[in-house]
């Protein structure tokens, strides 16, 4: 039996956004598990840490009596993803990061997080707004019922929120990319903003062996708003750490 593909969801993000992509996933013939992270789906245990490492160590446990998975992670799901790779080498057939690679986010977008979300009280409706703007970036963002999908998760407990995005801006620990040995692809969209193209770049640069596709016309939500292209690099990538190339739908390259 072929590994099943892990999707975890970004900060203050509903599982449920894998949907698109998880869907044609699944009618490659691939099993999908997509995973609330801690606090999103069920309430936190009373003494739980919120950090990417304790994350991390919490699935790859719920996971261990698994083969190896193949992990998707999006945004803060990347960092957790990445590091689960790194410290759970036995979990990981491959290592997918959409909308991310593990160093920290750009200054403007750690400023404009701690400004919206990094006091005790709920965030009001605009900081939500503004923070789906920013993620969708100069696309359509999303209308009617997929808007409320959207700002759901701000609405969790305030402590879900100020903890999860503050593991979300520390990331993954500087150690975790030497570490990976699993094959990677990052997937990234032409208007993301949260981290820099030249961060991107230079990382990449850094870490030669780990596989690009760049998304057209998508921002920091490209599984979202290009999910044919999403899941296209998804499949050709695990299918590569397989040993075979599976067909799917094509992504679209930059």
């Amino acid at each position: 039996m072929r590994a099943p593909i892990v999707l975890l969801h970004g900060w203050a993000c509903p599982a449920s956004y894998w949907n698109p992509v998880a869907g044609l996933l699944r009618d490659a013939g691939r099993q999908v598990l997509n995973l609330d992270l801690p606090g999103y789906g069920a309430p936190l245990e009373p003494d739980f840490e919120w950090t990417v490492e304790n994350v991390a160590a919490l699935f790859a446990l719920e996971l261990s009596g698994r083969s190896p998975v193949h992990w998707v992670g999006h945004s803060l799901g990347g960092s957790i993803a990445a590091t689960i790779a790194a410290r759970y080498p036995r979990t990981t057939a491959s290592l997918t990061l959409v909308g991310m690679v593990p160093v920290a986010p750009s200054a403007a977008a750690e400023e404009k997080l701690r400004r919206l979300f990094g006091g005790p009280e709920a965030p009001d409706g605009e900081a939500a707004d503004e923070m789906l703007a920013a993620w969708f970036r100069g696309g359509e963002e999303p209308r009617g019922e997929d808007r409320g999908r959207f700002l759901a998760p701000f609405t969790l407990p305030p402590a879900v929120v100020r903890q999860s995005m503050e593991a979300g801006i520390t990331g993954a620990a500087t150690d975790v990319p030497a570490l990976v040995t699993a094959p990677t692809l990052v997937v990234t969209g032409t208007r993301d903003g949260i981290r820099t193209p030249d961060a991107v770049k230079e990382f990449l640069r850094a870490h030669p062996d780990w596989s690009h596709e760049l998304v057209t016309d998508a921002g920091h939500m490209v599984h979202w708003e290009r999910p044919e292209a999403c899941a296209g690099a998804i499949l050709r990538h695990i299918g590569l750490a397989e040993g075979q190339v599976p067909p799917g739908p094509e992504a679209g390259r930059g």
